[in-house]
């Protein structure tokens, strides 16, 4: 199958790529600059020049492909409207390319939407509480997106829903931002009184394993979590982070501005302070996914080296 592949050269859409690769699939990339380029080339893929900007360009590549994989995600956390309003634009574009053609399309999606989850283990059958006003724009902006892909017609749409990702290199998004802040003040950030929120995490492995089963297997309209690992407390996964990073297991227990301030962002504090579960079940019982990587807070616990992403 040729696969176009947007964040190919991404945390996530790297690995993706590989494991498309190793199932046999050709896999076309889109690329920005030079250098995502050159990745693109050294790595086998077919490089497509533009971005997640270029409707055209998205159009042409989608409908030039056999499948579809959405793994990119412009993510600004300055600007998190604009983020919104660029991923609903890209959504729009590779349906409208796609409807009525029977190809698949995978959605990338994430549990930030569920708000805090308490002491539920989210799946596909548990109803989301969407907040009203302001505070629940995020979550329906991206239940918008999600809702474009699974009713879409003469398309198999399909959406992954992955919690927090670790593996390979710093981490996705939030490990990441806990890495930078331990390296800058000597111990890793939680919220005060929040050391027992409880999260659930898949290793980039497993999360690319999935996708290339559901396009491969999946029916149409079918959404799936991706959690592995839960019950892990945001106190001992900023430990782990710490004695990874070469801060000697230390930790810094600090109030909400302090937090902020540590993370250079609010988007991100607020991110750290909830619970966050959900089963990957679904998937396994239903493509036979198998995930392999059971120990994260031993693995992020390894001491690491930074590795720079493209």
């Amino acid at each position: 199958m040729k696969v176009f592949l947007t964040g190919a050269t991404g945390y996530i859409g790297s690995v993706v790529a590989e494991k498309l690769q190793q199932a046999g699939h050709h896999v076309t990339g889109l690329a920005r600059s030079d250098a995502s380029a050159a990745t693109l080339k050294s790595r086998g893929i077919q490089v497509i020049r533009g971005d997640l900007r270029d409707t055209v360009v998205l159009t042409d590549a989608a409908r030039a492909a056999d499948g579809v994989i959405n793994a990119a995600f412009d993510f600004n956390p300055q600007d998190f409207p604009a983020t919104a309003a660029l991923e609903q634009q890209v959504v729009t574009t590779l349906v409208n390319a796609l409807e009525g053609s029977g190809k698949p399309l995978i959605f990338t999606s994430g549990t930030g939407m569920l708000g805090d989850t308490g002491n539920v283990i989210f799946d596909e059958e548990t109803p989301l509480l969407v907040p009203e006003g302001d505070a629940g724009w995020a979550t329906r902006g991206r239940l918008r997106n999600e809702g474009a892909v699974l009713d879409a017609s003469g398309m198999r749409g399909m959406v992954l829903r992955a919690p927090h990702v670790y593996g390979r290199s710093d981490g996705h998004n939030l490990i990441t931002a806990l890495r930078a802040a331990g390296r800058a003040t000597g111990a890793v950030p939680y919220a005060a009184g929040s050391g027992q929120h409880q999260w659930s995490f898949v290793h980039v492995d497993d999360l690319a394993d999935l996708y290339v089963l559901a396009l491969e297997h999946s029916q149409g309209g079918e959404l799936y979590y991706a959690g592995v690992e839960s019950g892990l407390r945001t106190v001992d996964i900023a430990r782990a982070i710490s004695e990874g990073g070469g801060q000697q297991g230390r930790t810094s227990e600090l109030d909400m501005p302090a937090l902020v301030e540590a993370f250079g962002t609010p988007f991100m504090a607020w991110s750290w302070v909830v619970n966050n579960q959900s089963s990957g079940q679904k998937a396994q019982e239903t493509l036979g996914w198998a995930p392999q990587h059971t120990g994260m807070l031993v693995a992020l616990a390894r001491p690491t080296v930074p590795q720079r992403q493209h």
